[in-house]
């Protein structure tokens, strides 16, 4: 599914070269880019626990977490994508989600077994991030700011 959606957005950027080019001559805008990967953060935590879901044949709960994957995914590319190529949003997400995923995997000691470790650390961001995603974004986005201002 994820796969899809990045192959979605490299084969928009052969297709609409202009859009592409016109992205790259913004700036990125550090603040949104960072909210952007704690929605891949999400992205990689939803996605471990899909599959934890497919080996307890959780059948209904693997689908309603793949389902919070590809909205997390969505987020995630769309706050990365200020100042970056359609194909650069892609990559830079896809390998936040990959980094994520082996932090998560270490993080449990590389066992499925222990999935309540990141439940207990993601799961009640990544709910509240999801629900709400303006308002998420707003309380991020203006904490960022304050750190911004206090280290001047």
């Amino acid at each position: 599914m994820a796969k899809a959606i990045l192959y979605l957005f490299i084969v928009i950027s052969f297709i609409s070269p202009s859009l592409t080019h016109s992205e790259e001559n913004k700036k990125v805008n550090y603040i949104l880019d960072s909210i952007s990967g704690d929605y891949a953060e999400c992205a990689a935590y939803y996605t471990i626990v899909y599959h934890s879901m497919v080996s307890a044949n959780e059948a209904a709960a693997a689908n309603n977490y793949a389902q919070l994957q590809e909205t997390a995914i969505n987020y995630a590319l769309q706050l990365a994508s200020e100042g970056r190529s359609i194909e650069m949003t892609g990559k830079v997400t896809k390998s936040r989600i990959e980094m994520y995923n082996k932090k998560m995997k270490q993080e449990a000691g590389n066992d499925a077994a222990n999935i309540s470790v990141l439940i207990n650390k993601y799961h009640f961001k990544c709910t509240n991030a999801l629900e709400n995603p303006e308002k998420y974004i707003q309380e991020v986005k203006e904490e960022l700011e304050k750190k911004q201002k206090n280290k001047k």
